[in-house]
């Protein structure tokens, strides 16, 4: 992890060096503190041998919004310090969520965008673009994305786009699981009303597994074309959907292409000026990330809301249920593993009380639960509480 931790702190120094002028430009620059101490009921995820323990979480918030006139640079970047003396011979741990974003505006029809995202953790749970990161090892995942939008009319505009992204274990012995994928693709979007745009997509993507053994790789590459609709209903309900067909072809001859529909959509509700609520789901053939498999079908359904009780106290919660279905024709061993089912729980929720300008103090609650039909895969339920003092350095 000594690359990682090198990349995140420069992320930081870089950050503390735009401080000087950042704080002529309208103090876009802020440092917070948060300290959570906690309790978690399955330390490993387990299913017959449930760990508890006390947590000690120690975080440090480095945000910065700086908006000229033609550019924005916004960093988001969060090290923090894990401790649970239950865990044996690794009581301790330095976890990464960065988050660097950039506009520039090249014309007043052209404007280009980057985002990147890097996240080291040791959470089987985490997930990033669809992938579950299910081992208890140390890992990072990186994605970023370039855009380049051009307007080629008021009400047309053209989208063409890039992705790199990768999964990277700690451990040799997990490295089979090491991925990257790279995609591209374009994206023609019309308005054809105030309140409504149509848009088609195109789209390749090329996945690779360059550390798995040659007879258990899964790489594939995919080709995605579709359409989509956005629509503002009113000034409280927004919804757009998207939905096409996917073809994947895998490197392996013993697998046959894979030919399926993929949807994804989501409907943004504001009722009142202090709740939104946002309600999302999609279909898709994705990476699998058992390594039995070549490929997963995954169904996904979200809820988000956040809600402003009083001027002080907000709340934030979300929940996620995601089906898998792995199909015994792209299995590497038909004989133990046929079609079967998995299913994935996620729910959590944050109560954030402002005491007076740079203080806060959070509750927060996360349950987490697998349902596997897979040979090997344990199912398992974890709950995890927390409470936390938050202060705004600067």
């Amino acid at each position: 992890m000594k690359t990682l931790q090198g990349i995140s702190v420069a992320a930081l120094l870089a950050a503390f060096a735009m401080t000087g002028f950042a704080q002529t430009q309208s103090q876009p620059f802020h440092l917070y503190n948060r300290l959570r101490v906690g309790y978690d009921d399955n330390i490993y995820s387990s299913e017959d041998d449930k760990q508890k323990s006390f947590r000690l979480v120690e975080e440090i918030e480095v945000k910065l919004n700086l908006a000229l006139e033609r550019l924005y640079v916004g960093i988001d970047y969060r090290p923090s310090l894990l401790w649970e003396p239950e865990r044996e011979s690794d009581e301790t741990d330095f976890l990464h969520d960065l988050t660097a974003s950039l506009s520039y505006n090249l014309t007043p029809q052209l404007t280009f965008s980057f985002k990147d995202t890097l996240r080291a953790s040791q959470l089987p749970e985490l997930e990033s673009d669809g992938y579950r990161v299910r081992a208890d090892d140390d890992n990072y995942n990186n994605s970023a994305v370039a855009t380049l939008a051009y307007n080629v009319l008021p009400q047309t505009r053209i989208d063409l786009s890039g992705r790199y992204s990768f999964l990277e274990y700690n451990e040799d012995e997990r490295e089979a699981d090491n991925y990257w994928q790279a995609a591209g693709g374009a994206s023609l979007r019309q308005q054809l009303a105030s309140y409504t745009t149509v848009f088609a997509d195109f789209r390749y993507q090329a996945l690779r597994y360059p550390d798995a053994k040659s007879e258990l790789k899964r790489d594939a590459d995919s080709f995605y074309g579709g359409v989509g609709l956005e629509q503002t209903l009113s000034d409280k309900l927004v919804a757009m959907i998207r939905g096409g067909v996917q073809h994947r072809e895998y490197d392996l001859d013993r697998f046959d292409d894979n030919t399926k529909p993929y949807v994804d959509g989501s409907f943004t509700i504001m009722p009142t000026p202090d709740t939104r609520l946002t309600l999302s789901g999609g279909y898709s053939v994705s990476e699998s990330d058992v390594g039995a498999y070549a490929s997963e079908n995954r169904g996904t359904l979200a809820l988000n809301l956040a809600h402003d009780f009083t001027d002080k106290l907000t709340l934030y919660a979300n929940g996620s249920v995601a089906f898998s279905k792995f199909e015994g024709d792209y299995s590497f061993n038909e004989a133990e593993y046929g079609d079967d089912d998995e299913t994935s729980y996620l729910a959590s929720a944050r109560l954030s009380y402002r005491i007076h300008r740079i203080n806060w103090l959070e509750l927060g609650y996360t349950f987490t639960k697998m349902d596997s039909d897979v040979l090997g895969q344990a199912d398992y339920d974890r709950n995890r509480v927390d409470l936390g003092w938050k202060i705004q350095l600067f």
